[in-house]
């Protein structure tokens, strides 16, 4: 069965509005970046955006999902096997369960990842909803293995604690390519720079919330 050249250059022409818009999202800004410049930017149509995705939000989601939907199929994988364990998770599991996926997307797809995770942490910062939507519910299944982890936690500083170690990681990795601004990071300095996080990140998490699987009211000291 033949694909239709229609639906062909539909595809083709919404591939060429994600791939343009995340180049230009990533050097300038979400916001700062107007649908008419993508369209341009894209050498098509004032009306293409709208066209094949509707409005701007929507063409935000389609930029996250078109790297990000493997990222988070994987860390929901990786959450379901912590879920699945007798006993509960450590700090370093929970970690390496939810940042492993971005490591590897960036080894993967060194330029493209890059600015994808210059997007996903700008618009992390304002809880943009096209991110959201693109979690699904990812964050509650995080939650559930976080609270099993640290069970004596206060749930609510629990998560906004995650929440901040977690923005911090983002931050560091959007920022790898600062060392070699004329070309994407070589990936060993990608891994030590992830290395370092991932260890930062451990032990921020036992030291503000104790030993795993113990826990304590969210007050350092107690």
């Amino acid at each position: 069965m033949t694909v239709p050249t229609q639906n062909r250059q539909g595809t083709a022409t919404r591939t060429r509005l994600v791939k343009t818009a995340e180049r230009l999202f990533a050097a300038h800004g979400v916001d700062a970046v107007s649908v008419r410049a993508v369209n341009a930017a894209a050498g098509l149509g004032p009306s293409s955006v709208n066209y094949h995705f509707g409005t701007k939000d929507d063409l935000i989601a389609a930029v996250l999902l078109d790297l990000g939907a493997a990222v988070r199929d994987r860390i929901r994988a990786n959450t379901d096997l912590l879920a699945a364990a007798e006993t509960p998770p450590t700090a370093a599991s929970l970690v390496r369960a939810v940042t492993e996926p971005y490591r590897d997307l960036l080894l993967r797809h060194r330029t493209r990842g890059m600015r994808w995770i210059k997007i996903v942490t700008q618009l992390s910062l304002r809880d943009h909803p096209a991110l959201t939507a693109a979690e699904a519910d990812l964050p509650e299944h995080l939650h559930t293995q976080l609270r099993r982890a640290f069970p004596r936690s206060d749930p609510a500083r629990l998560e906004s604690r995650w929440a901040i170690a977690l923005m911090g990681f983002l931050q560091a990795l959007a920022r790898a390519d600062e060392w070699h601004p004329a070309t994407a990071p070589p990936a060993e300095n990608l891994l030590a720079l992830y290395e370092d996080q991932v260890v930062f990140l451990i032990g921020g998490l036992e030291r503000l919330l104790g030993p795993p699987g113990q826990g304590n009211d969210g007050v350092v000291g107690t």
